[in-house]
């Protein structure tokens, strides 16, 4: 009977250290499980949960393709210096957002010093010119000089006027100096509003005139880029109403028009360009970034379209980073959730896909207060046991203290 019984506590420890390994097998994961939710009426209203009646209706067929956010060509501006110099400072860098006027560098130039000396220089000249002329029209109003010096002070002073006036603008179509400008220094300044795009500087650099310093761009109009299928091509014109949805940030949508078709038939993808302006004010739209370019056709045919507060992102099963969406649907007196294929259609609404009828009753708002508020937490190998693995030196420690005292117990027997 004693061997029955030791018999029974190490088919225990056995089955504890089985389950001690497999509860901590690193595969293990909690994934949130979506049901049946039942809700009564005072819950529905307690929650703010609404309603909608999905129908199908005409709405205007798109022409779906991809494409990628471009930079306007004709947005983009170079900044150069007048002058040659060694680079002293550089005020800003790549990514930088700079308005005009903004200082961007600032040059030690050898040629502005020289004509900062001349200016000095003429300065001098002329300050002397003006206290001769006053000197000569003195003594000619006595009668003392004769009309001859005066002439030729006055004649002086025009001279000493006009090389001031000469070098001073001189230097100021080479740099439009400030009151705070150390001698032979200059700032170079942007003429345009826009992103820094290219740098071609560093400190201590010598630059050419005209040498391209840096590369700017406006973004506050883009591009969006694609291409269209030839079959397309009848259902797409000019100044149709586009809607661009970026990879980047789901959700939301951007309108424009098509400002461009292409010519030339691309012969072995049988596609053709399209462009599409944008407005960019909130800079969301990077040059390069994917986007989604849908285009109104002006046609119509029966869809299924609900609105986006409808929508309940989650993760994809066995795929990391990736998602999929579901929605309530309201049957009696229980919301089930669906998984549904959509597209963005508006910035408000989602078209529907696949995963929904005509006649169907959605939850348009309060769908995450559901998710949220009434999900269940399951093993992802169906155990739900499987939550605190027991360490496995306790359960080992365990086993030999009670075999320990059972063997003593029968020794003492015998």
């Amino acid at each position: 009977m004693k061997n029955v019984f030791l018999s029974l506590l190490l088919c225990l420890l056995a089955s504890l250290l089985f389950h001690c390994v497999y509860a901590e097998d690193p595969g293990f994961r909690s994934k949130v499980v979506h049901r049946e939710i039942v809700v009564d009426d005072a819950a529905i209203k307690t929650l703010g949960i609404k309603t909608e009646t999905v129908v199908e209706k005409d709405i205007d067929e798109v022409v779906k393709t991809t494409g990628q956010i471009e930079g306007i060509p004709k947005n983009q501006f170079d900044i150069n210096s007048s002058v040659q110099g060694v680079v002293k400072s550089v005020i800003v860098d790549l990514g930088d957002v700079v308005s005009t006027g903004q200082s961007l560098l600032v040059i030690k130039s050898t040629e502005i010093a020289k004509l900062q000396a001349e200016v000095d220089q003429f300065k001098a000249e002329l300050e002397l010119a003006r206290i001769n002329f006053e000197r000569e029209k003195s003594l000619f109003d006595q009668g003392i000089s004769p009309k001859k010096d005066f002439d030729a002070s006055r004649a002086i002073l025009a001279s000493a006027e006009a090389k001031l006036n000469a070098a001073e603008s001189n230097l100021k179509i080479l740099a439009d100096l400030t009151a705070t400008s150390e001698p032979g220094e200059f700032t170079v300044k942007t003429q345009k509003t826009g992103t820094i795009i290219e740098r071609n500087i560093t400190i201590g650099q010598v630059v050419n005139s005209n040498q391209i310093l840096f590369r700017g761009i406006d973004l506050s109009t883009v591009w969006a880029n694609a291409d269209i299928y030839e079959r397309d091509l009848a259902k797409v014109k000019l100044g149709q109403k586009v809607n661009v949805a970026l990879d980047g940030s789901p959700g939301r949508i951007f309108e424009g028009n098509l400002t461009y078709i292409g010519s030339v038939i691309n012969k072995d993808a049988r596609t053709l360009p399209v462009k599409a302006i944008l407005e960019n004010k909130d800079g969301l739209l990077k040059p390069g970034a994917f986007i989604q370019l849908l285009i109104g056709t002006g046609q119509k045919k029966k869809s299924i379209v609900i609105p986006r507060v409808a929508l309940v992102e989650t993760d994809k099963e066995d795929t990391e980073g990736s998602h999929e969406h579901i929605v309530y649907v309201q049957d009696m007196g229980s919301f089930k959730p669906r998984k549904i294929q959509v597209e963005p259609h508006d910035s408000s609404t989602a078209l529907v896909l696949s995963g929904l009828m005509d006649g169907e009753v959605i939850v348009t708002e309060g769908s995450y207060q559901l998710q949220y508020g009434h999900t269940d937490t399951e093993s992802q190998h169906g155990n739900p046991m499987n939550k605190i693995p027991v360490p496995v030196f306790i359960l080992i420690a365990s086993g030999l203290v009670i075999s320990f005292f059972i063997f003593k117990k029968k020794s003492k027997s015998l």
